[in-house]
Parts: structure tokens; sequence; C-alpha cells
């Protein structure tokens, strides 16, 4: 932790940046009150042959502690509103910064990492940030008055304290040092370990179709183990960093005393002054042995808050100003990709000069091999990534000069793998806006043939579902799915593999229904079935990243060249 760290931890106070300073001045009036009260206790044992001044004093101490009681009070409700209010915006800021980072981060960290970066790590960081506040300002005040008043009292014996502080700070700073990484280590295992038992969880049934659950069971334990090893090493260390510590206290502490009892009989100092300068001696060092005691959690916050602030300056997409006024949806559009090459790894291209034309309403069709680069080519196209060369082109102007919500809104989508929200039928299918009518929502589902299955649902459109409900089947997730972006009423539609989960007879119902959603419309399709495409206006088949060759699926049959051969393949079974 440095201060430019900290600084930037207190910018998500935004607004609230008073109450720090209000932390402070209540930091300081608590460790003024509480040093004043061994002053005044010493002053009370010297004038026990005075009852009046013996009272007086305290009387003195009496209301110290009131004032000292009411103000840690308040400087404890104003330290939790703080770190809790950094914890809620740092929060925000971490989830929020998840819909701004580009794909690639996303398709190369784990959900789990990314939930106990945003739930766990930000947790942590305000706890870690409750201690602190709770120990720094009225540390620093307990420390700097607690040394003016020894010196007051006394300068000589201070100087034993002064002398010998650094001995405890450089004995701390060591093992923190240590216990620092050990805590980095700890919560980057941690994180691991979230994610591994959220894929567990979510493929519990694969788990158990290959009878592997022991093997999981195994990871599992080796996960936990490393989890284990290391936060034993991180918790030793920063345990040990308050007794060492206090060891160190403990031999100035002695040095004061022997330093006292000689002035004593020497009769250069009270007998109250001594009690009052013994005191202080335990009281100067109570900071450093306080935030020694909470290392353990400090190192912890302190590591957490590096992975998030790691996280938060990771490189995200572009800021893009949307039109205000976007071109009616009813308008057609056609698609060129010009000479496109894309690689996901450097020096490993996916596609190479892909050059290809989807004309306005017309309905077009990707064919080709597993893993050619049939979905990467929507991936450019809806802005997921960027080409490494070329350009793609909607009604002859560079979708890089498009941003990409006004793309994105006149695409509807529908993906190979289902995911429903967490929420009612008819929210899911509503999913693209409020502005999408119950009426619109009811017509999609009657086309895509999901209107059925719904309404045997107990609570029809009101039913709550989630992407796990298991008395739903993947196809019928499926039929969802395509009724949500029917519901959206694109202007361009793009299927991958959309009727991949359902069967033969459901099939036929959906491809009639989506025959009259795209009619009028451009539309890309992407289906290893190749029965679905063959009714498409053209089809352009990629082999090995490269445009293998274009054409009507007659065309391409009677030209006898791969997808000739790809065809053959797929009717004889």
């Amino acid at each position: 932790m440095n201060s430019k760290s900290l600084k930037r931890l207190f910018s998500y106070l935004k607004g609230s940046s008073g109450l720090v300073v209000l932390s402070v001045i209540f930091g300081i009036l608590y460790g003024s009150a509480t040093v004043a009260v061994p002053y005044f206790a010493g002053r009370a044992i010297d004038r026990l042959a005075v009852p009046s001044k013996l009272i007086l004093n305290i009387a003195v101490i009496i209301g110290l502690l009131v004032i000292a009681s009411v103000v840690q009070f308040a400087l404890i409700k104003m330290n939790n509103r703080i770190a809790y209010t950094i914890g809620q915006n740092l929060r925000n800021a971490t989830y929020s910064k998840m819909h701004r980072v580009k794909m690639a981060y996303i398709d190369k960290t784990s959900a789990g990492k990314l939930q106990s970066l945003i739930i766990s790590d930000v947790e942590t960081v305000s706890d870690g940030m409750l201690l602190f506040l709770n120990q720094f300002a009225s540390g620093i005040a307990t420390i700097l008055i607690t040394l003016a008043v020894m010196f007051y009292i006394n300068w000589k014996i201070s100087l034993i304290v002064v002398i010998f502080t650094p001995v405890s700070i450089a004995v701390s700073f060591f093992i923190a040092k240590g216990a620092y990484k050990s805590f980095a280590a700890q919560a980057e295992i941690r994180s691991r370990q979230t994610a591994f038992v959220g894929e567990s969880v979510k493929n519990f049934r694969e788990c158990r179709i290959y009878d592997i659950t022991s093997k999981r069971i195994a990871d599992f334990d080796g996960i936990n183990e490393q989890y284990r090893k290391t936060s034993t090493k991180a918790t030793f260390l920063s345990s040990i960093s308050n007794p060492s510590s206090r060891f160190v206290n403990a031999l100035i502490y002695a040095g004061v005393v022997l330093a006292g009892c000689f002035a004593g009989i020497g009769g250069s100092i009270s007998v109250g002054s001594l009690m009052t300068l013994l005191a202080y001696a335990n009281q100067f060092m109570k900071p450093f042995n306080d935030l020694s005691a909470v290392y353990t959690e400090l190192s912890d916050s302190f590591a957490c808050l590096n992975r998030v602030f790691e996280y938060l300056d990771s490189e995200e997409v572009s800021e893009e100003i949307r039109s205000e006024d976007l071109p009616d949806k009813n308008k057609q559009f056609d698609i060129e990709f010009r000479h496109v090459s894309f690689s996901y790894v450097p020096g490993r291209p996916v596609l190479q000069d892909i050059s290809f034309t989807v004309g306005k309403g017309e309905s077009f069709a990707i064919a080709g091999p597993t893993g050619c680069g049939k979905t990467t080519l929507i991936n450019l196209l809806m802005r997921y990534y960027e080409p490494d060369s070329g350009d793609i082109l909607i009604n002859g102007r560079s979708i890089k000069d498009i941003p990409r919500s006004e793309l994105r809104y006149y695409i509807g989508f529908v993906t190979q793998d289902t995911w429903l929200a967490d929420g009612t039928v008819m929210e899911n299918i509503r999913f693209a806006g409020d502005h999408i009518t119950e009426e619109q929502v009811i017509e999609a589902s009657k086309k895509s043939g999901c209107d059925s299955f719904i309404r045997k649902l107990p609570k029809r459109y009101n039913e709550m579902i989630d992407n796990d409900r298991d008395d739903i089947s993947e196809g019928q997730k499926q039929l969802l799915t395509i009724a949500r972006a029917m519901a959206s009423d694109p202007s361009i539609m793009i299927l991958d593999e959309a009727t991949s989960s359902v069967d033969v007879v459901t099939e036929d119902r959906i491809q009639k229904a989506v025959r009259k959603l795209l009619n009028g419309r451009t539309s890309i399709i992407i289906a290893h079935r190749l029965s679905q495409i063959t009714s498409c206006d053209k089809i352009v088949v990629i082999d090995g990243g490269k445009v293998s060759e274009i054409g009507s699926h007659d065309e391409l049959i009677a030209n006898g060249g791969f997808y000739s051969r790809l065809y053959a393949s797929y009717i004889s079974g």
C-alpha cells in the first residue's frame, strides 16, 4: 500500500470526502483525550495531600473519559460509513468495468475469478479500510501528542523511547513485507478456488456422466491444500509481527522503568510524573501494536486492492457516441467483408483475406467444417473483436465508424449457446427493452413455436425461470432465445446454430417461422445441418480460414467443389 493507492481508493467516496476530514478531526480529538488521561492521573497522584486539587483532577479525568467515549462512538459511525461507501462504489466500478473491457479479457478470464474479484476482493478491501480508518488518525495523534508531553515531563527518559522505536518499526516492516507477498498469492488461489467450485456446480451432470467426481474432488483438494499452505504462511508471518513488536516495546518499557527509577531516587522526577511517563511509554507504542494486531486483515486487503486496481486498469473498448436519431429499423442493409484477416493469437491467423458481400434483404449462409472461422466472422461483424486488417462495411460505411450500441441496435443475434436471465418468461423475451409490448412478446412466441409450452407453465408468461431450470429442455430454452430475437424486430438477423438443440419436427416449425421473419431482411445463417441453408440466396464456404467458394446451393453443387463434397457427406449420414 502506498499513498497513491490510498488516494485513489478514497476517490471512490465521490462527494463524501468531507466525512474523511471529520474522521481525521474526531480521530485527533479521541487521541488527544486518551493521551490527556494519564497526564491528569499523574497530577492527581502528586496532589493526594490536597483534596480540592485531587477532586478537580479526578473530575477532569472523568470528563475526558466521557468525551473520549462520545467521540469514539461518532468516529466508529463515520468510519463505517466511509468504508462501506467506498466498498459500494468500488463494487459498482468493478461491475461496470466488466461491461467495458474488451471481449478478449472476458474470453480469457474465468467467471469465478471475476465473481471473486467483484464480490470477495472488494469486501475484503472494505473491511481492511474500516480497520485502517479506526487506527490511523487517532494513532498518529496519540503518537505525536504523547511524544510532546513526554519530552515536556522529562526529555532524557523520553529519548529512550525515541531511539529504540525505529527498531520496533523495522521488525514489523520486515515481517510485513513477507506477509504481503503471501497474502497476494492467497488472493490469487482463492479466485481459482471460487472459479473451480462455480465450474463444478454448473457442470455437475457432466462430472457424473463421465464418472470423474473423485478426480474433481482430488483436484479441489489440491487447490485447497495450496490455499491452506499459503494462508498458513501468510497468517503466521502477520501474526508474529505483533508479538515481535511487543517484545521490543517491552524492552523499551523496561528501559523507561529503569531510567525513571534512577531519576526518582535522585529526586529529579515526582512519583506522579513517573507514573505518567510509564503510561505514555506503553501508550506511545499502542498504535504500532494495534496495527500489528490487525495486519493479517490489512495485508489481505492491500493484496486484494492491488488485484482490483489491476483489473480496473485493464484495457477497455473505446468510448463512442451513439447517434441521437437512428434510422428506421425497416431500412434494408447490405454487408461487405473486404479483405478481412484476423487472429486471436498473433502469428496464428484464423481468417485470411476474407471478401464477400451480403446484398440488401438477402439470406446469406456461411458453411464450412468446425473451427474454420464461421463464428469468428460474426464476432467481427458484431465488433466483439476488431480485424487485424481489412474492413467490414454496412451500406458502404465502415463499422469502425458506427458506434457499437448503434450497430447492435439493428442486429438480432441468436447464438448456439442458450442463456436465460433470472426473471419471468415475459422479462426474458422483452430482454431488449421495455419498449417491447406484451402483444409483441406473445406474437414472437407464437412465431418461434414456444407459446404452446409457455402456456403449460403454472404462471405462463409470469413464470420465473433461469438458465439452470431443469424442467425446461435445452430445445425449449433455444426457442425462447429465438423469440427474444424476434421480439426485438431487427433489421439484420444472425442465426448461429440457432436450432442445434431442437428436434427435427420443432426445427421444421422454427424454419418456417424464421423464413417469415427473414422475409425482406438481411440475414446471415450458420448451421452444421446443411439442410437449413439450402434455400439461402447465397452461401459462402470457408475452409482453412479462407473463402473456398461462393454461390447458391445449386451452383455450388454443380461446381463439384468443397461444398459439394461436404453436402454429399452430410446427406450420406
